[in-house]
This record gives C-alpha cells, sequence and structure tokens, in this order.
C-alpha cells in the first residue's frame, strides 16, 4: 500500500467520505510493523556478534561461621567477599573482628562453585589502628551491632549502630587501590561517606497562589497542561483550563468535603512527557502521588513515588522502589514489600543494554535489586536480600537473612551482564560493521527504533503522540550516524515513510477529534435523556392505561434515537448497546405489566364512562 498522497485522488476520495485517517492510520500501523520486524533482525544480528545479556542464577551456595549469628551484609573487596554478622557473645567479655567479620573466596564453577573462607591474619581487618578502634567501639558502647558494608567512592565502609537513633552510627573506613587488592585502614569517621543519595533525581516544584484559577469550580494551572483540584468532596485533574465544570480525566474522593482550593498542598516534577503529581489533600495525613502522561492524557495514581523515585536513562520514564512508568504509557508496579525503599545507587553494564537499579531500606538492612532492559524496555522482578555483592566479571553473590541466629547460611549466585569496564575492555575489538558500531552505540540505536515502532502500537491515541512519532522518526537520524549505512539501508526510507505518514495523521487527526466530540455530545446527551426517562418511570403511577401507553411509546423513541446516533462515526457502539439492552429490560417488564393491567375489568373504565359523551355529542352534530 502506497504512502497517501494529499494531491491524489485516493485522497480527495477519502477526504470526502470521511476515511482519510482510518486510512492513513491502517498506512502507519503496517509502517510499524515493518520497522518492528527490520529492528528485530538487527539485533539479532548484534546478539551473533556481541552474545546475549541475562541475569541468571549460577549455583547455591553456603557460608560456615564459627558462631550463631544473623547475617547482615556482604560486599566485594577485590578477590575476596567480606562477611559481615553479630554474633550472640553469651558469656564472653569483649567482642573480637572474628566474631563480627569473615573472609571467602568464591571458588569452582557450575555446580561446584563453593566458599572458601580466608584467614583473617595478614588481611586488612589485622591493621593494628582497626583493631584498635573496633576494640573500642565494644568496649565504650554496649549495643553496638553492625548495620552495614558498602563501598563508595573508592573506599571499603563498614558502619556499626551505637545508639538508639538512626544517626548514632560509627564508620569505619579503608582506602582501597584502583583494583581493589589494595586496603588501607583509614579512620572511624565515615559517616559521610556511608549517606545515601538523595531519594529523588529532580526537584519537586510547589504550586503558588498564582497559579490559581478562580471561578464556580477553581483549580491549580500546573504548567498550562493540567489544571487540579480537592474541592467539591473529589480530586480531579483536567486537561482542559475550564472553571465551569468540575469534571476532569480523572477523579477520586477526599476526605474533607468543604475544603477549598487553598486548603491543599500541590507539588509537580516535570519530567518529558510526564508530569508527577505530589498532592496532600485537607486534613489528610498521607500523600497521594499521581503521574500524568501528555502523550496519551492518562493519569495513573503510584504512592510509590512517594518514598523514592529516580530517571531512567536516556528519558525512558521514571523507576521507583515498587515498579516503572514509561514515557509511552506502559507501567508495571509490584507487591508493597519495598514501598519503603530509597534509591542506592545505579549500575550501568558496558553493553549499555542494561541497568540495575539499587534500592535500600536502612532499618531492616534489606536491599531491592531493579534490572532494566534498554532494549525491550522492561523492568525484571526484583531480586530482594539482605546483602549482595558485585564482583568484577559480574558475578553477584545474594543472601536473605533468617530471623533466629544459626551458623550455615544460604547464598545465591548469580551471572549477570553487570561487569566492570576494565573487565569489558579485555575483549578483543571486533572488526566488523557491527563491532566497529559498537554494542553501546547500537543497543541505544535500536532502542530508538522499538520505541519508534512502540508510539505507533499505542492505543491511546492523541495529537501529542503524532507530534512525538514525527519527531522520534527523524530525530532517530541525528543520533545514529550509522542509520544510513549500506548494512542498515533499509531502515533509512522506512523511518523517512513513517515521518510523512505521521505528519498527514496529524493534519487529519483534528478534523477526527471534531468528528469524535460530536459524537461523545450525542452519546452524553442520549445517557441524559434515557436517565431522564428511566427516572420518569419508576415514579409514576400507573394507574390508567395512558400511562402504560405512554411509557411504552416514550420507550421506543429513545430506541429510536439510539438507532440514529449509532451510525455516527467513532461512537462508543459497546455504551449504545448497553443503553438499548436497558430499554429493552424497561420494555418487557412495562409490557407485562400492561398486559396484567387491561386484565383487570377496570382498567377500560374511563373508556365506557366517556363513550356516552361521546355519542351524545356526535347526534347533536348529526342534527345541525
Amino acid at each position: 500500500m502506497a504512502v497517501i498522497d494529499p494531491d491524489n485522488a485516493q485522497f480527495d476520495q477519502a477526504v470526502a467520505e470521511g476515511g482519510a485517517y482510518d486510512i492513513i492510520r491502517r498506512r502507519l500501523v503496517d509502517q510499524g510493523e515493518a520497522l518492528k520486524n527490520l529492528t528485530t533482525t538487527l539485533n539479532q544480528a548484534r546478539l551473533t556478534e556481541f552474545g546475549r545479556s541475562e541475569m541468571t542464577v549460577a549455583a547455591r551456595v553456603r557460608v560456615r561461621t564459627e558462631n550463631n549469628c544473623i547475617p547482615r551484609d556482604i560486599v566485594q573487596v577485590g578477590d575476596y567477599l567480606l562477611f559481615g554478622y553479630n554474633v550472640f557473645i553469651g558469656l564472653k567479655t569483649e567482642t573480637r573482628v572474628a566474631d563480627v567479620f569473615a573472609l571467602f573466596h568464591l571458588d569452582g564453577s557450575g555446580d561446584e562453585l563453593a566458599m572458601k573462607e580466608i584467614p583473617l591474619a595478614g588481611t586488612f581487618l589485622t591493621e593494628p589502628a582497626f583493631q584498635r578502634d573496633f576494640e573500642e567501639l565494644y568496649r565504650y558502647y554496649k549495643h553496638t551491632h553492625l548495620v552495614q558494608l558498602a563501598v563508595r567512592n573508592g573506599k571499603l565502609l563498614a558502619a556499626f549502630q551505637i545508639g538508639e537513633r538512626r544517626e548514632d552510627r560509627r564508620v569505619f573506613r579503608w582506602n582501597l587501590s584502583a583494583d581493589a587488592k589494595q586496603v588501607t585502614y583509614i579512620d572511624n569517621r565515615g559517616e559521610r561517606d556511608i549517606q545515601l543519595p538523595p531519594a529523588f533525581d529532580f526537584e519537586w516544584i510547589k504550586t503558588t497562589r498564582d497559579q490559581v484559577v478562580n471561578g464556580k469550580y477553581p483549580h491549580v494551572n500546573i504548567r498550562d497542561q493540567i489544571f487540579v483540584e480537592t474541592v467539591g468532596g473529589d480530586l480531579t485533574v483536567k486537561i482542559e483550563n475550564n472553571t465551569t465544570s468540575g469534571l476532569g480525566i480523572y477523579r477520586e474522593p477526599v476526605e474533607d468535603l468543604t475544603q477549598s482550593i487553598d486548603d491543599a498542598e500541590f507539588w509537580y516534577a516535570e519530567l518529558g512527557s510526564l508530569i508527577l503529581l505530589k498532592i496532600l489533600p485537607y486534613r489528610e495525613q498521607e500523600w497521594r502521588y499521581l503521574v500524568f502522561n501528555k502523550l496519551t492524557r492518562e493519569v495513573q495514581r503510584i504512592d510509590a513515588i512517594g518514598a523514592s523515585c529516580v530517571q531512567l536513562p536516556e528519558d525512558h520514564g521514571i523507576v521507583f522502589p515498587g515498579g516503572y512508568y514509561l514515557q509511552t504509557g506502559q507501567y508495571k508496579t509490584f507487591d508493597d514489600s519495598s514501598r519503603d525503599m530509597v534509591f542506592s545507587r545505579v549500575i550501568h553494564s558496558p553493553n549499555g543494554e542494561d541497568v540495575l537499579f539499587v534500592f535500600y531500606e536502612a532499618t531492616a538492612g534489606v536491599v531491592g535489586l531493579f534490572a532494566y532492559n534498554m532494549i525491550s524496555k522492561t523492568l525484571q522482578n526484583p531480586i530482594y536480600g539482605d546483602g549482595y555483592a558485585l564482583a568484577e566479571d559480574g558475578t553477584l553473590v545474594i543472601f536473605a537473612a533468617v530471623a533466629e541466629p544459626t551458623r550455615v547460611h544460604p547464598m545465591q549466585v548469580w551471572r549477570t551482564p553487570f561487569f566492570s569496564a576494565e573487565h569489558a575492555s579485555r575483549e578483543p575489538p571486533k572488526q566488523t560493521f557491527l563491532g566497529r558500531v559498537g554494542n553501546a552505540e547500537l543497543v541505544r540505536g535500536i532502542a530508538d527504533l522499538f520505541a519508534v515502532a512502540r508510539i505507533i502500537d499505542n492505543q491511546s491515541v492523541t495529537l501529542r503522540l503524532y507530534e512525538e512519532l514525527r519527531k522520534a522518526a527523524l530525530k532517530v537520524f541525528d543520533d545514529h550516524y550509522w542509520i544510513g549505512d549500506a548494512d542498515t539501508a533499509s531502515i533509512k526510507p522506512l523511518l523517512q515513510e513513517v515521518a510523512k505518514t505521521a505528519e498527514l495523521a496529524i493534519d487529519e487527526f483534528e478534523k477526527v477529534e471534531n468528528i469524535r466530540q460530536q459524537s461523545v455530545q450525542a452519546l452524553a446527551g442520549a445517557e441524559q435523556q434515557q436517565n431522564e426517562l428511566l427516572a420518569f418511570i419508576r415514579t409514576s403511577n400507573w394507574e390508567t392505561t395512558d400511562d402504560h401507553v405512554r411509557a411504552l411509546d416514550a420507550i421506543s423513541r429513545q430506541r429510536g434515537h439510539l438507532a440514529t446516533i449509532r451510525d455516527h462515526r467513532y461512537i462508543d457502539v459497546a455504551r449504545i448497546d448497553q443503553l438499548e439492552q436497558q430499554l429493552l429490560e424497561q420494555q418487557n417488564a412495562i409490557s407485562e405489566k400492561t398486559v396484567a393491567f387491561l386484565a383487570d375489568e377496570s382498567a377500560l373504565r374511563p373508556y365506557e364512562e366517556n363513550r356516552p359523551v361521546l355519542s351524545c355529542s356526535r347526534n347533536r352534530q348529526h342534527r345541525r
């Protein structure tokens, strides 16, 4: 099917018949499918060239400790795994370093993987300065216990809780060499080094009085794009600056029905095509978090972003400790087990395809690992544990602590694509076309190509979405020089066709929206008329035959009206079927009621009483 030329006869005929948009849309869908197939072929070639990156469980191992203990954390230090735990000493009067720390090495491969304990003698844990500070800590603070191990900014950190407040901590720190094989003790003043990054990588903006638009239904104007209020008994989000109506694209009830527009708090953050809302209605204790998508014009309530939220790479969307939301409107949430976690760190794989987001809950020491794939734009089910260690070659060890002290501690060993840049650089360079472009650059380009196809597939069609599609198709050429290369020659003309078709769709979509709006208004009018009719039927006295006849006649007229508007383009036929079914049920019920009424001898008495009067009248007219 060729691209529709706005100057040819086919297009003129389509416009005359009101079907140009439908033709353009079908053409765009076909182009999207072709683009998806070409991109899939390119991605398969990339995987053949560079290999597939997956997170898989390699083995399950067990770690044994000298005493019964509850494990707290584990971290990779060079070639060793530093395992930290809290021991119940019992009658012992002092705590040794060996009562809190142990070193292990992961040996073997496949089913033969095992954790081999390394003696502490001669390691960084036996440095005299550290030994002295460690002994003083447990001597002067009776309830001292280990809470966290971490490697940050070239330092190994070990945090101990020494008081009831969360801030009451003492943090030991060591300096690490570039390969982390040389570890040198610094001091016990690393409280600032252990602090987590901000829970949000963007700024929330509080609305001001200047943004309030007064009227019958006042609201807060946010960027001239959405309008929010909590008056009239509900929280409402609109996309029109209309204060004469309380209707919007989203609403949910609030607790205080009498609040004014100034009583609630409104905050927002604009991230690409997303606007995040943070709202506290009057006299409520829990903040509400909403996500508005400019492309789909839809609102989703996601309270999980209130604890922590960061942006995905390449403006893909947001990720939070409970799921993710993409700019395209696709989203996924998991259970509430990660609700209180906050952002800890992000790890990028050298191949550019995978990103690991780490969230952390400080009180219990629980970590959540969220792996995001740039090409498929999906977030794998999170992996939860009480501690994890990531080695240079991408090997990940994670464990989940049990509630009771024990000497045997099971752990999982995972193979991941999150190895270090130094490890990746040891691979010999590839001289093929794909090798010269590079895996990371190919991943970015393939992700952008799939993104164009996904926009076409999006069922929530809006004018903004078509504009975004046109920009995205053209932007691929600017961002990826190799798209026009001979090896990918078939992709370039297809992208150009997509951009042209999207531009045609923009012109026709406004006409379609006008028709759709007329259909929506016609359906709304029919619904209101039917509601009034059904209300009249419910409140009627049903004392005469005329009452029954009028009701049946009114239902017949309403069914005829529904049959008329059913032919409107883009009207909600399913809703009309529901309205028609309501009328059929009422018609059947009234028909039965009418039959029962007419079976009574008194039903026709008014007609019989009027008959003589009518007869006399006719006789008088005849005599005249």
